[in-house]
């Protein structure tokens, strides 16, 4: 499967991305509920192009490719258009007459997107530790390495549930992102914990101490962006937002 990957990225070209104004048509602004709609389209995208970006960065921490690295920052750039598309056509949106659940679907939509966004970014933030690691033949011991495996795993299963939550605005699915957040949490402070050891031992380095701070911090932030998703779509529900 991974040569299949490297393949496609060698014959495929970057995807096109959709300039601000070919993303959301402000003729549609004259239906409401067609322009919520396709706003909650446009989110969904993001949601997936931030999921597709975590990873593709979190793999880049393993084994190192440029290309790879290359479509990791265009996932991202097109996050940032994405938020920037949506933020201006939402707050256009707004002041227009919407049904109830309209309403708290643009609120859900106003209230995520910024998370989402971040979430691209630690892709991005992750991808540069990789490549750092390359460049420095940075390589974790054995059992950091399992002990980053576990933690990665663990990063992309709240993602995972947060986006599928987010395409399909699932209430159910939503209330089961925070539990996955605190085992993100946990482990994070765990795998800190060893690597103190190992260094107090004189098995890890300072410079590999600094590479897997910034791991560490990229992972936890980003179940924490996941957690806020999952919270903002709850609370809007419940109508507290």
């Amino acid at each position: 499967n991974g040569l299949l990957v490297k393949l496609a990225y060698l014959i495929i070209p970057h995807e096109y991305t959709p300039q601000k104004e070919e993303l959301l048509d402000e003729r549609l602004l004259a239906t409401p509920a067609v322009a919520v709609q396709r706003a909650h389209e446009i989110a969904a995208q993001m949601a997936s192009d931030a999921k597709e970006a975590m990873d593709l960065a979190l793999g880049l921490t393993h084994r190192f490719d440029e290309r790879v690295m290359d479509r990791v920052g265009m996932l991202e750039e097109r996050t940032d258009r994405y938020q920037d598309a949506l933020g201006t056509y939402l707050v256009k949106l707004s002041g227009r007459e919407l049904s109830t659940q309209d309403n708290r679907m643009l609120n859900t939509l106003l209230y995520t997107i910024s998370d989402l966004e971040r979430v691209g970014d630690h892709a991005k933030n992750i991808a540069k530790a990789g490549k750092e690691m390359n460049e420095k033949n940075i390589v974790f011991s054995k059992q950091a390495q399992d002990e980053l495996a576990v933690l990665s795993r663990a990063v992309m299963d709240v993602v995972n549930r947060t986006v599928q939550a987010y395409i399909a605005m699932d209430r159910n699915q939503a209330m089961k992102v925070e539990p996955q957040e605190q085992v993100v949490d946990a482990l994070v402070r765990e795998v800190k914990s060893r690597h103190v050891r190992r260094l107090r031992d004189g098995l890890c380095t300072v410079e590999y101490g600094f590479v897997l701070e910034d791991l560490l911090t990229a992972c936890e932030r980003t179940a924490d962006h996941c957690s806020n998703v999952a919270v903002e779509m709850l609370q809007v529900a419940d109508g507290k937002l």
